[in-house]
């Protein structure tokens, strides 16, 4: 490819690139959608900073602390570094893929990557996936660089990302035993394990993990106890280990669009039966993609997987995806299925219009009822509201604390009533640590106070809270007007005089 077509392809990457960032910023305005439960939790954790939290590092919390610090605290605010963030992502694995093929391939790469429905979701929504996602693209870019320039600044760089990528998420382990496996089978690349640098990107990235484990360790390793639930987990019979398979499977479908994601495993595969023949770069891709998509595959047997936690190993599958589709590689008898390459990013891109579109038409054109995906992030903000006017008319509404009987209505009920006040969430008596809730402080100083307690409606209050109020009052039945169709129903009840909290075993 001449100079010339590498600039024109550069040039269409970096207009694509502007074109969505600006349009997800104005997206961020227009977008009739509250803060999901998740965001609000980890926004939650940015008012109390710390080197580590119950179930993610802290990244994620110092972030939000920043924008919300510069900018007010509001959804705008706290959705601000998914778009910022992401458009970073995206120019790294741009940047990884014109360096391992061409320009041509990295405009390719952003288009299928950007034509999912994943894709409006990673730059909007707030989580952890994005600061992963955004750290791991620009680590496979430097690591790459690290293999053919021998200039200490790549190898750094590849150290800074992965330990950032370390703070945002605990996947982002997976990369450096990546980086190893593919220095391991790659014949050009073996002699790299005799170097040092190697062994100092792959400890200097973990050195960032001392403040979470310092916290951890004061905090009975809550993460770590956290992180290895979520891998435990065995399913007992051979049927229900076909429907978690099953269900695996149809949420990569539905999150990558169906014929990009059959075209992807089936390449993904089919360059594997061919890894001999292939050149190292496709090996180096394979290598963070496939590994971890077959092991998510083998854990779908045992256990139910969360659709978003094989995301990360989908940008290097993109890349080869692209370079397959422009023919700058082959894999055999599967080129015949080139030809769909264009079927498939054009029917993603319209999945993705729908995703954008589904916010405004959602429960007013379509009823998709509680089907609808954008139903857990809608009526937050008008609950948070009918809080804090409840509230407002207790008796002793300013020593009256809010009390969630789950995660997701502390964390709302933080981020949308007025005023912002410090929540807590009911866990049981024993409380079971099930959230961030737990590690930190109960309400064993307001003892005497009231309690507004928020649950869903039709739900009984725990049997066990009864007793550590002097009375239970029920208040009313709240319907949030979360669309036309459907309502979220709240129940209200007023805690007097708080006698004491349930102790942890």
């Amino acid at each position: 490819m001449t100079e010339i077509q590498t600039d024109l392809w550069s040039r269409r990457a970096l207009i694509l690139l502007v074109t969505i960032s600006l349009w997800r910023l104005l997206y961020l305005f227009i977008v009739p959608l509250d803060l999901g439960p998740d965001e609000a939790y980890y926004w939650d954790w940015s008012r109390q900073l710390a080197f580590g939290y119950f179930s993610k590092p802290p990244m994620i919390a110092w972030i939000n602390a920043l924008t919300t610090g510069t900018f007010g605290i509001s959804a705008i605010a706290v959705r601000l570094p998914a778009v910022i963030l992401g458009a970073a992502g995206l120019w790294g694995l741009f940047l990884a893929a014109r360096r391992l093929f061409s320009s041509e391939v990295g405009f390719w790469a952003l288009v299928v990557w950007l034509a999912t429905p994943a894709a409006a979701a990673l730059g909007l929504i707030m989580a952890t996936d994005v600061l992963m996602i955004c750290c791991w693209c620009l680590a496979l870019w430097t690591l790459w660089h690290s293999l053919e320039d021998d200039l200490l600044g790549w190898k750094l760089a590849t150290t800074l990302f992965i330990g950032l990528g370390t703070l945002s998420k605990q996947m982002m382990l997976v990369f450096p035993l990546l980086m190893l496996i593919f220095l391991i089978v790659s014949p050009q690349d073996r002699a790299q394990l005799k170097r040092p640098w190697p062994w100092m990107v792959t400890v200097g990235g973990m050195l960032f993990l001392l403040p979470p484990l310092w916290w951890n360790s004061q905090n009975d390793w809550i993460t770590l106890r956290h992180t290895a639930h979520n891998i435990d987990g065995s399913n007992p019979d051979l049927l229900t280990r076909l429907s978690t398979f099953g269900e695996f499977v149809g949420s990569q479908l539905g999150l990558l669009s169906p014929l990009s994601w059959l075209l992807l495993i089936s390449l993904l595969f089919g360059l594997l039966f061919q890894l001999r023949q292939q050149p190292r770069q496709v090996r180096y891709l394979l290598c963070f993609s496939l590994l971890g998509l077959i092991g998510f595959f083998l854990m779908s047997f045992k256990k139910s997987i969360n659709p978003n936690w094989p995301a990360v190993f989908y940008p290097a599958g993109m890349i080869l995806l692209a370079a397959w589709g422009r023919n700058a590689i082959s894999a055999g008898l599967l080129d015949r299925l080139r030809r769909l390459f264009g079927p498939a990013w054009k029917f993603g891109l319209l999945l993705l219009l729908i995703c954008y579109c589904l916010p405004f038409i959602s429960q007013t054109v379509l009823d998709l009822g509680r089907k609808d995906p954008t139903w857990r992030i809608r009526g937050w903000q008008t609950a948070g509201q009918k809080t804090g006017k409840i509230l407002a008319e207790l008796p002793r509404h300013t020593q009256t604390f809010i009390l969630g009987t789950g995660r997701k209505h502390a964390a709302e009920s933080a981020f949308y009533v007025p005023g912002n006040p410090r929540t807590y969430r009911w866990a049981g008596d024993p409380p079971s640590v099930a959230s961030q809730y737990e590690v930190w402080s109960p309400p064993i100083d307001k003892l005497g106070w009231d309690a507004l307690i928020v649950t869903d409606a039709g739900k009984p209050l725990p049997a066990a809270l009864a007793k550590y109020f002097d009375k239970l009052v029920p208040l009313e039945t709240t319907e949030v007007n979360a669309e036309v169709n459907l309502r979220r129903r709240l129940d209200y009840y007023w805690g007097k005089n708080l006698l004491g909290w349930p102790q942890k075993p």
